[in-house]
């Protein structure tokens, strides 16, 4: 079979979490069946060099859309990786010249009802709950494009981490050097950037830290709001600040060094790569649901059986951290139970050969499924596992009765 061309297509390529599954795609879709081209639509970025490495190819385009229309003319697959709203010139030239497939990776579930939407062939949503809402919000159109609209989570590098993860010796050395034997450590792992912090994340390790001297905190992406209310707290010789890094090995250092991930963001996640990685090391994870906000975190975290969900509350929090520094059983087992979930639903292997298997129906093209699809469709029970676990933590508030209501009308 001629190998199909795919154009796996961002806008940059920095570090951030949206160019890292461009990395990752690109590097495990089967190259005996895909010729895989990835685009930098306006400028390259610390990725260029890292997907460079792994043999494929990297055009950086500065903005040049007439480039872009040639490259199209000689595509299969365009697969482009953005918040979900369509850049009228972009996606002009994307229809005059429209491969055999364009698929949105939408990052934020935004919707542009625009003409140019019809011209995509599948809207690729990576959490349940950033579809829930999108179909929520467009249950009054004519066509809600449920058929077009599917899941396919971020792709996890659980091989690539288990090979860089560090030694005993190693993770003790970390400990000794910042005075943190014995003792019990949370920690948060992120960039710097208050709206990705919530404060009550450090209410509640203080809450916690009042009745056990033995906390820690390492804190990887402080700022100055963080450093202050901190100071306010009357916790800053708790906390072990560290300075923000993309070397993946240190990082799995700081992540194995952890007894409990704390991950508590302001404006949620829309998947979680840091929950995941956090995962993936077996390090137990505590995090807050955002129900208003972006929720995948909720999805990814299992509550009580591969982490804890907590309401949005100091004393949840702490009483969630009680519970993992007095029972180290349960941090065996939640390590064991998240590092098999991760495995089952974000093994970047499956994901992309989900994306292969979908690219292959639509085509025609024999293919052989020999394990689940990632690929999730819109369905009722995708909403009402999404407000089950809602439901889980805040019982039946009136949003989600209507919510539910509102789909069983519709599905």
């Amino acid at each position: 079979m001629k190998k199909i061309r795919i154009i796996e297509a961002v806008n940059q390529l920095g570090l951030g979490g949206t160019e890292y599954a461009v990395q990752l795609f690109s590097k495990f879709l089967n190259k005996d069946l895909f010729e895989v081209t990835v685009i930098a639509l306006l400028n390259g970025g610390e990725r260029v060099r890292l997907i460079e490495d792994l043999g494929i190819k990297v055009i950086q385009l500065n903005g040049d859309l007439v480039k872009l229309g040639q490259l199209l003319q000689e595509t299969d697959v365009f697969h482009w990786h953005g918040n979900g709203s369509l850049e009228p010139e972009l996606f002009k030239v994307i229809k005059a010249n429209k491969p055999r497939i364009v698929i949105q990776t939408n990052v934020f579930g935004q919707f542009d009802n625009s003409p140019f939407y019809d011209m995509i062939d599948y809207d690729l949503y990576i959490s349940k709950m950033i579809l829930v809402r999108r179909m929520k919000l467009d249950m009054k159109l004519q066509d809600n494009y449920a058929s077009k609209r599917k899941v396919l989570p971020y792709p996890v590098d659980i091989d690539h981490i288990n090979s860089l993860l560090p030694t005993e010796d190693e993770v003790n050395r970390f400990k000794k050097a910042n005075n943190l034997q014995d003792k019990f450590i949370a920690g948060r792992i992120g960039r710097s950037d208050d709206h990705k912090f919530d404060l009550i994340t450090l209410d509640g390790f203080a809450e916690f830290a009042q009745k056990n001297e033995a906390a820690r905190f390492l804190l990887l992406g402080s700022t100055p709001k963080i450093a202050a209310h901190a100071a306010l707290l009357g916790i800053s010789d708790k906390i072990i600040t560290l300075s923000t890094t993309s070397d993946l090995r240190q990082l799995l250092v700081y992540y194995k060094a952890m007894d409990v991930f704390l991950a508590a963001s302001s404006i949620g996640e829309s998947f979680g790569m840091v929950l995941a990685e956090a995962m993936t090391c077996g390090t137990p994870v505590v995090t807050i649901s955002t129900e208003k906000r972006d929720n995948a975190q909720i999805e990814v975290i299992d509550n009580n059986q591969t982490g804890f969900v907590v309401k949005r509350d100091r004393k949840k929090i702490a009483a969630a951290l009680t519970r993992l520094y007095e029972d180290p059983q349960i941090r065996v087992r939640l390590s064991k139970a998240s590092k098999q979930k991760i495995s089952t639903d974000y093994k970047a292997g499956k994901i992309a050969k989900s994306l292969e298997n979908l690219i292959f129906k639509h085509l025609k093209l024999p293919y052989q499924e020999n394990e689940k699809s990632l690929v999730v469709d819109f369905s009722k029970e995708l909403v009402n596992d999404y407000i089950k676990r809602c439901i889980d933590l805040y019982g039946r508030p009136e949003f989600l009765k209507k919510i539910l209501w509102l789909f069983k009308k519709k599905i």
